[in-house]
């Protein structure tokens, strides 16, 4: 049976259908590798959100072709749905498979197909378990930004049957997860038989499961509801509920010039009383952003105006994207802005973002936070883990701490 690897680029989303297709694959029987090298069969799970992502997916597929031991490339995801001919002309080893599903199939006729020859055995480490396990509830977008191609790669809109994501969720638990990522394309259109919302999809989780904690992987401004950040709000008795109080809304711009030519459907103002309605729930929660710089509308004071309501709502962490233009997107007709213009504006404000960044740890310092430890270094002395605000810290170990496991809950005062 053949060897294989996978490499897996882009959202969330696509390392849980990464995650199912090794275990699709487990179930027929073949044996997976820790590195390229190893492989018989190398599967590059593509992304296509920006160009730098599509240039890294040709790199990795052109790399895997020329290994020794690889007969076969097999690309999939949302760059393989798009260019389909562009991905197969790179290397007569490389075969697209845009549809995940056809690969198990696909890979046990080939494995059948290959002469037996004698190998190296590789003394391959077995994975540790990752403690924090993302789970997709919802693929597909309908949105249509201006300057975004996952629509026409993802197509429309679908969710997992909760009685599917219930019963995944508590098999976690069981296993000893503490933490489950929702993940989608789109996680607020989550809809379907069993909850017809993300809300009542939490409202069941946290009646029907043990699982500790839930974060959500991303969610647009206008499904952050009031029945949402009921879920937020400390309990009576000081205790939380399942959802972590950490929010990551995508803001893109802080012009509404520009916002209506990305087709955001919110204006500034919305969205910062939005900011105000979460803090006023919960003044602890973290709300991290997405913020795209160099649309080609976006002019000086655009930007500026961008870089202040930074500044005034002092997110906990920006994710800074220079613009990319997709072909086959309505911004792709326009004219882009100087490349040297994108990386300035890009560099002031990750500046920003790196100070906003530094003042909202600083706000939690003294206080009391709970941790999934992800590591124990015993020399050093120091746990790290990730607290329900989504900050991933490197503390000293108080005494005994070094006893515990990954995976365990603990709370640590920051130091």
């Amino acid at each position: 049976m053949a060897r294989y690897f996978i490499k897996t680029f882009g959202c969330k989303v696509n390392q849980v259908e990464s995650d199912d297709l090794y275990a699709a694959l487990a179930k027929r029987g073949m044996q997976s590798v820790s590195a390229a090298v190893e492989a018989d069969i190398v599967i590059v799970n593509t992304c296509t959100v920006t160009g730098e992502a599509d240039r890294k997916v040709r790199k990795e597929l052109r790399k895997a072709a020329r290994l020794p031991n690889v007969t076969a490339v097999i690309a999939t995801g949302c760059s393989a749905t798009l260019r389909k001919d562009e991905l197969e002309e790179l290397d007569e080893k490389i075969t697209v498979l845009s549809d995940r599903e056809n690969i198990p199939d696909y890979l046990s006729a080939y494995s059948e197909s290959l002469p037996i020859i004698a190998r190296l055995e590789y003394d391959v480490p077995s994975a540790l378990p990752r403690i924090r396990i993302p789970v997709k509830v919802q693929d597909g977008c309908e949105d249509f930004c201006s300057y975004c191609i996952v629509p026409f790669a993802r197509g429309a809109c679908t969710s997992v049957d909760a009685d599917e994501v219930i019963a995944r969720i508590q098999a976690l638990a069981e296993g000893g997860t503490k933490e489950v990522i929702l993940t989608g394309i789109n996680l607020g259109n989550y809809n379907t038989v069993g909850a017809s919302s993300l809300v009542e999809l939490l409202h069941r989780i946290q009646k029907e499961t043990d699982i500790y904690r839930v974060r959500l992987s991303s969610i647009e401004p206008r499904h952050v509801s009031d029945e949402l950040l009921e879920f937020l709000k400390p309990l009576s008795d000081g205790s939380h509920t399942i959802l972590c109080e950490h929010l990551h809304i995508p803001l893109q711009s802080g012009s509404d010039c520009v916002l209506g030519d990305m087709n955001r459907n919110y204006s500034v103002d919305e969205f910062r009383r939005l900011v105000q309605r979460i803090r006023a729930a919960n003044p602890n929660t973290a709300i991290t952003t997405d913020i795209i710089v160099g649309y080609p509308s976006e002019g000086d004071d655009d930007f500026a105006q961008t870089l202040e309501l930074a500044r005034e709502l002092g997110f906990a962490k920006i994710h800074v994207f220079r613009y990319s233009p997709r072909e086959g997107t309505a911004a792709a007709r326009l004219r882009p802005l100087n490349s040297n213009l994108l990386r300035k504006r890009a560099q002031i404000l990750q500046e920003q973002a790196s100070k906003d960044a530094d003042v909202y740890l600083e706000s939690r310092r003294g206080e009391e936070l709970e941790l999934v430890i992800e590591a124990i270094d015993e020399d050093a002395s120091t746990i790290t883990g990730t607290s329900r605000e989504y900050l991933r810290l490197t503390v000293p170990a108080t005494e005994g701490r070094l006893d515990g496991q990954p995976g365990d809950l603990i709370k640590m005062r920051l130091p």
